[in-house]
Order: structure tokens, then sequence, then C-alpha cells
């Protein structure tokens, strides 16, 4: 009886020891590998998730999740570039579309008005002075190209952004991925169908190739 009761005892103490050791999340895990310990991340504690919405939330915040700083510089200096060529095409594209509505606008007025000098001038009062003998052909051509060039860096920089959380993602999971110091190739003589006492016709000789990682 004593017995039984020492041992449920010892049961419960072993059961007492191991649940909250399954429920404290764990960094590292160490393996005896040769003698020595290795430690092994944990996935579970640095989940692609956790990075993806780390960088979904703010551009290169997943990649200081994954302690990959020098990528930092690379991902906002991106974004800088872009943000300048659309800045600089939307500014250039809007000169041009205005100078295509003031110009079309003079087209429609009638050139028998006695009005027609007066509402002319009114018109091209606000239009830079480079413009003035411009065709109305080459502003609307000019427009659309600015225009272009602006809505392809705006989806260059949405391609981007969902590289930069693709990266964040998959960087995650090479973040648990441990490969070992001992990185070695072995070669050994390989037989089939040999044996010591004769030699058949259909024998196999070769080496065998042994990568460990």
């Amino acid at each position: 009886m004593r017995l039984i009761k020492f041992l449920e005892v010892k049961r419960y103490a072993v059961v007492a020891l191991l649940v909250p050791a399954m429920l404290l999340p764990r960094a590292t895990f160490g393996q005896v590998e040769g003698g020595q310990e290795v430690q092994v991340r944990d996935s579970v504690v640095h989940p692609p998730s956790r990075a993806a919405l780390y960088s979904t939330l703010l551009p290169g915040l997943g990649q200081a999740y994954n302690q990959r700083y020098w990528k930092l510089p690379l991902i906002y200096g991106g974004f800088a570039a872009f943000g300048y060529f659309i800045q600089s095409n939307n500014f250039r594209y809007k000169l041009y579309r205005d100078a295509y509505s003031v110009k079309y606008a003079v087209t429609q007025l009638k050139s028998d008005d006695p009005e027609y000098e007066e509402k002319k001038a009114e018109l091209e009062k606000d239009l830079y002075s480079a413009f003035q003998t411009v065709p109305i052909d080459r502003l609307q051509y000019y427009k659309n190209v600015y225009r272009r060039d602006r809505d392809f860096f705006i989806i260059l920089t949405i391609l981007f952004y969902g590289i930069n959380i693709l990266d964040a993602s998959v960087d995650a999971h090479f973040f648990t991925y441990d490969i070992s110091n001992d990185l070695s190739l072995k070669l050994q003589p390989y037989t089939d169908g040999w044996h010591a006492s004769s030699a058949r016709a259909n024998a196999h000789v070769g080496l065998t190739f042994s990568l460990t990682f």
C-alpha cells in the first residue's frame, strides 16, 4: 500500500513538473550532438505570420523583427525613390493638364465674338509663358506621358510593398531553420552482387556520396 501511494505521489510530481514546461513559451531547445549542446530555435515563438503582419502595418518592421536590420535602408530607400518619381511625374502631369485645359477652352471660343480677345486673355492669364506657343496636341501628348509614368511608378510602389511583406515572411521561415556546423562530404566504396567466394558477372562497383549538414 505504501509503495502504491509512493508511486502515485511520484507520478503527480512528474506531471506537475512537465505541464509548466509544456505551457511556457521557449525560444530555444537544447539538443545534444557529439557531446555538445546545440541550440535550435522554436518556430512557434517566431511565426512568419507575425513578421508578415508587422511589414504590412509598417514596411521594414518585419525585417527588424527578423533581425535583418541591414535591409531597412534598402526598403526605405526604395520607397523614397518611388515617392520621388511619383511626385515628379505628378507635378509635370498637372502642369501640362492645366495648360491643355486652357488651350482647349480657347479653342471653344468663337473667333467672331466681339469679346473673343478679352475672353482669351482671361483664360490665358495664368498660363505659363513657355506654354503660350506650344500646340495643343503636344500638350495633350505630354499630359498623357507624365500621367502614364506616374501611374507606372504607383504600381511599382505597390509591388515593392508586397515584396516587402513577402520578404519578411520568407525570412521568418529561415529564421528558425538551423544548419549544423558539421558540413562534410564522405566518399565510400559501393559493391552490389559481389561475393568473396566468386565474382559474378553482374557485380556493380562504385562510390557512394554522403553529405552531412
